[in-house]
């Protein structure tokens, strides 16, 4: 039984990095050159906050809270501080504006995090002009940390850990008052707070810095979304001079969750992919490689020693056993110790070999033979178009329109006119062999017609004579676009087991094959991780979680759609399909 994808299909962002001592991939971008290495250290905050915490610094640092002894970095931690304090010594900026630490269960990020809530409180965390012309850093003068969870008991977990790692003389020193949630500097006013997980009561704080933890747990119905959007929106109006972050401390997250977590990891994968305007998220992950086998036990104990390899207090012994203890599910063993990103019992496609199929660089070129496939909604789904290449079946989104989050999304219907220039705007680009539409069944509230049949049948009569394949052959039901999928339309019972084909071909090509590749697009990518199994009279096809889901599929259904078009236009006979080379 393997994680979710081997070694060789590695998505953007991740490497193996020998300096671990095991075949552990890890994502945090520690450079490989030494002068790069020496450059990073030079312009960074972080040796200076390592000397402060392990007590070389000015004033008293922290203490180990369960042996009373000085506290110390591991390794990696050590690495992933400075590139957190990094920034750059021609503007004084920091490099990142916020981060993620994710690890395995006991690899010590509460710690870790409350170490940093210290420093950020009463340690050398701001930056400032050295007066040589340089950066150094100083305390804050009057910092507002907070600490914030899906819970308040969360979040006092993790000051408590915090508190306890000021000594007697800490305290006395920084002249700290700590409580159970908050710790005051008595002279400044500064502070670290709990935050509640009411935005009333969370709003309008400027805070200096922010460790949101356990965001593997924090999502919409745990009302974990709205205090990550406070949060954020807190440090967002900090003045400019005290630079607040977030920082995020997670577990793997479930993937289809949305969870906050899932979210970060999202984009940071359009980060790395090349699909973001900016790269300031910090993102540092250690993990078993995903070919970890849990049932061998070779190679199950080199998983748990490549996800704990920065953890050497781990006992690998006794998470050997929870591994294998039958009361442990898979799935979260692959999580909570693997820190491992495992597919759901009833995923579509595995989602991390999805991911590794992805090929930011391929460019299609203007006038390339493709096919395309529209899956419509009136209001409460996506409505998504992809294209598929038929030179090598590369697929690429290109358009998508949903309903927006909160009280913008109050009587939002989908946009026919601009779903409209988009279709019109491929067939002007690129040669359309195949064009496929599945008209939803919403109606218009005006003319009770088809909300989207107006679309499809000007799209016919537009396109009819370009496509040479048409979507619904004969006399008198044919039309050169319409591909409806409701199955008491004449023909619906052959479209959708044609479709049903497609999705368990494209499920094939992605987990078992790797015969498929993909632009990137993030909105593609986060449909076709909530896309779910769904079985009919035809094989396994895909589908939402429930019928109401907010968590949109409709992108990987344009997938297969589009594939499925690429299909019967190359084997129609009347696609004649023209040379050309993919651009690189």
């Amino acid at each position: 039984m393997t994680t979710t994808a081997t070694s060789e299909e590695r998505p953007a962002g991740y490497r193996e990095d020998p300096w671990y001592g095991t075949r552990a991939w890890v994502s945090l971008p520690w450079p490989q050159d030494q002068d790069a290495k020496d450059r990073l250290i030079r312009n960074s905050l972080g040796p200076l906050v390592i000397d402060w915490a392990e007590g070389r610094g000015d004033g008293p640092g922290l203490i180990n809270y369960q042996s009373g002894g000085q506290w110390q970095y591991t390794p990696g931690q050590k690495r992933f501080l400075i590139l957190w304090y990094a920034f750059d010594p021609a503007t004084g900026r920091f490099v990142y504006r916020r981060g993620a630490k994710r690890g395995a269960k006991g690899t010590g990020k509460d710690p870790f995090g409350g170490s940093i809530c210290n420093a950020e409180l009463v340690g050398p965390t701001q930056l400032v002009p050295d007066g040589r012309g340089g950066w150094t850093g100083e305390p804050h003068g009057m910092p507002l940390v907070q600490i914030a969870s899906n819970s308040e008991a969360q979040s006092k977990d993790v000051l408590r850990v915090a508190n306890a790692m000021f000594s007697k003389d800490a305290r006395s020193y920084y002249d700290l008052d700590c409580g159970e949630t908050r710790t005051i500097i008595r002279g400044s006013g500064g502070r670290t707070e709990v935050l509640t997980a009411s935005e009333s009561s969370a709003e309008g704080d400027p805070a200096t810095f922010v460790f949101l933890n356990e965001t593997h747990h924090m999502t919409e119905s745990s009302g974990g979304h709205r205090v990550a959007r406070v949060v954020r929106r807190n440090v967002g109006k900090s003045p400019a001079e005290l630079q607040a972050r977030v920082l995020d401390g997670t577990n793997a997250h479930a993937q289809g969750g949305d969870s906050v977590a899932e979210r970060t990891y999202t984009a940071w994968q359009a980060q790395v992919a090349g699909q973001a305007k900016r790269r300031d998220i910090l993102y540092d992950s250690i993990e078993a490689p995903p070919d970890t086998d849990l049932f061998d036990d070779a190679s199950r104990r080199a998983g748990l020693e490549a996800a704990y390899a920065d953890a050497p207090w781990a006992d690998l012994e006794r998470l050997d056993g929870e591994v294998l203890d039958p009361e442990t599910p898979v799935a979260d063993s692959i999580r909570y110790y693997l820190n491992g990103l495992a597919a759901a019992e009833d995923a579509w496609v595995e989602p991390r070999k999805f991911d590794a199929l992805a090929r930011a660089d391929v460019v299609v070129a203007d006038n390339s033979q493709i096919a395309m496939f529209l899956d419509c909604s009136k209001s409460g789904d996506a409505t998504g178009l992809v294209g598929c290449r038929l030179s090598d079946g590369h697929v690429f989104t290109l358009g998508c329109w949903q309903r927006p989050r909160g009280n913008a999304g109050e009587g939002w219907l989908a946009p026919r006119e601009e779903v409209d220039g988009a279709v019109r705007w491929a067939f002007d680009r690129f040669r359309v062999e195949w064009f496929g539409v599945d008209p939803s069944p919403a109606r218009d509230d005006e003319s009770e017609a088809l909300y989207w049949m107006p679309m499809a049948d000007a799209w016919h009569r537009d396109f009819h004579r370009r496509l040479k394949v048409w979507a619904t052959g004969g006399a008198k039901v044919g039309s050169a676009v319409l591909f409806d999928m409701r199955i008491r339309t004449p023909g619906g019972i052959q479209r959708n087991q044609r479709f049903t084909q497609a999705a368990m071909q494209t499920a094939a090509d992605i987990d078992e094959h790797g015969a498929l590749s993909w632009d990137g697009d993030t909105r593609l990518r986060t449909h076709v991780h909530q896309a779910k199994r769904r079985t009919n009279p035809w094989g396994v096809s895909l589908g939402k979680v429930t019928r109401d889901s907010d968590k949109h599929v409709d992108l990987a259904v344009c997938m297969v759609g589009a594939r499925m078009g690429r299909r019967l236009a190359l084997n129609s006979g009347k696609v004649r399909q023209r040379s050309g080379k993919a651009s690189f």
